[in-house]
């Protein structure tokens, strides 16, 4: 191990978070088609729609060298309703993307741990709903989302989402 791969690897000692983000454009459209359809009061703000390529409390310093400028391509499969840190509910957008799936597992290869058996990309729609919803009732988006950069930093494990808009 050579000293940059030493800095790096004490830079993400806590873990190793990646993330591809969305471009202003799909941001809108997919911004538009919640507030037109779904009426979520509990949304997120749509500057932070994202999908998640690892959250790995082990350390994945690799990630480092990875390319922050990226053109990816996803398709809205369905919702889901995911448990959240603090026993709450959010409402997710699962998304088809190649390159999240194609890089989630090159970083599992490469020592990315997971706290769930399978890599699920998603887009993150509402924190902590405080009502029922059937997820199977929801309309899907019919255009195609994408991410334009990626984000890497050191894991922050008591991240707390931001506040519900």
């Amino acid at each position: 191990m050579n000293i940059a791969s030493l800095s790096e690897y004490a830079k993400h000692k806590d873990g190793t978070y990646v993330s591809m983000e969305m471009s202003q454009h799909s941001r809108e459209m997919l911004d538009n088609f919640v507030l037109m359809n779904l009426g979520l009061s509990e949304r997120v703000d749509p500057n932070s729609y994202h999908t998640t390529v690892i959250y790995s409390r082990t350390p994945v310093p690799t990630a480092e060298h990875l390319p922050r400028d990226w053109t990816a391509i996803a398709t809205a499969l369905g919702y889901e309703v995911f448990p959240t840190k603090n026993d709450g509910k959010c409402l997710v957008l699962r998304v088809h993307c190649q390159t999240a799936e194609a890089l989630n597992a090159q970083l599992t290869r490469e020592g990315a741990t997971s706290d769930y058996p399978v890599y699920k990309s998603h887009v993150t729609l509402a924190y902590d709903i405080q009502y029922e919803v059937d997820p199977h009732t929801l309309p899907v988006p019919k255009f195609e989302l994408t991410f334009d950069k990626l984000n890497v930093s050191p894991l922050e494990a008591d991240y707390i989402p931001p506040n519900a808009k």
